[in-house]
């Protein structure tokens, strides 16, 4: 049941939509295989929400929202190709809006979108925000250079695409009370981790927010999206727990040891 004075705002986390997975292995070795998504299998999970009657907003439209209705945010990390050759026109096709995290170091690289292919996204309705400059875990790095990454990375998506930023997206879900100190000295309003929490209206309320999000895989099938998505507590349990443990274990081996490990297991060169 919604709430009208406080309806559920879940957060979608998106990473790459390709054309198609080949074994269920890392094509061009970005990510983990998981967050590799299949056209076919994004247009599915978005014609499934529209049909069920959910609308995309993108962060600063929740701060406006009033009313009983069904929302939900849509992201998507890194600023992969895929996301402007197969997302977005999926995304229009059904009247949906999203918000790309780019790494402003990797604009232009193989694999990822340009600085051309970001602009027309943006007249087009997709918010373009910051995922920093190097993507590097900001929670290992000083004030200087966690401000060079928010502060610059924000800067350049300004005067390159004429847009205005106020969103950042944590890479590799890193970060602190430092951190989060430094991207409101930045001027951000949102922050987004990887942190699988239930968001709701009043998240928004704030001048700077933080806020988790689901991860989104090639294995999520609908019925237990919906669940998810109206936070069913038996679906987000599980979701939580391991996410709980998965933080743990990075703080025992250190996030360095883990990323090193995570990519060697997936082959993963971003």
């Amino acid at each position: 049941m919604i709430n009208g004075s406080n309806p559920k705002m879940p957060i979608l986390m998106y990473h790459e939509i390709s054309d198609a997975i080949s074994n269920g292995k890392n094509s061009f070795n970005k990510m983990t295989p998981l967050y590799n998504i299949p056209a076919a299998i994004f247009e599915n999970q978005i014609r499934f929400l529209s049909s069920v009657g959910y609308k995309s907003l993108l962060p600063e439209e929740a701060q406006g929202l009033s009313g009983d209705g069904k929302y939900i945010i849509i992201t998507f990390d890194d600023g992969l190709k895929g996301n402007y050759r197969y997302a977005f026109p999926i995304l229009r096709k059904y009247g949906f809006k999203a918000t790309i995290f780019v790494a402003v170091d990797k604009i232009g690289a193989e694999d990822f979108m340009n600085w051309e292919e970001l602009y027309r996204l943006l007249k087009e309705g997709i918010s373009i925000q910051s995922h920093t400059m190097s993507h590097r875990p900001l929670q290992n790095l000083n004030n200087k250079e966690i401000y060079e990454e928010l502060y610059t990375s924000k800067r350049t998506i300004e005067e390159k695409l004429n847009t205005k930023v106020h969103a950042i997206s944590l890479p590799h879900g890193s970060y602190n009370q430092k951190v989060i100190t430094i991207a409101q000295q930045a001027g951000y309003r949102f922050m987004f981790t990887s942190n699988m929490e239930c968001v709701y209206f009043n998240s928004f309320h704030d001048d700077f927010t933080v806020l988790g999000r689901i991860a989104m895989t090639n294995k999520m099938k609908l019925d237990k999206l919906i669940k998810i998505i109206e936070y069913n507590k038996m679906e987000l349990m599980p979701l939580i727990f391991a996410k709980t443990a998965k933080n743990a274990f990075k703080r025992m081996i250190g996030i360095e040891n883990y990323r090193a490990l995570y990519r060697r297991f997936f082959k993963i060169k971003l």
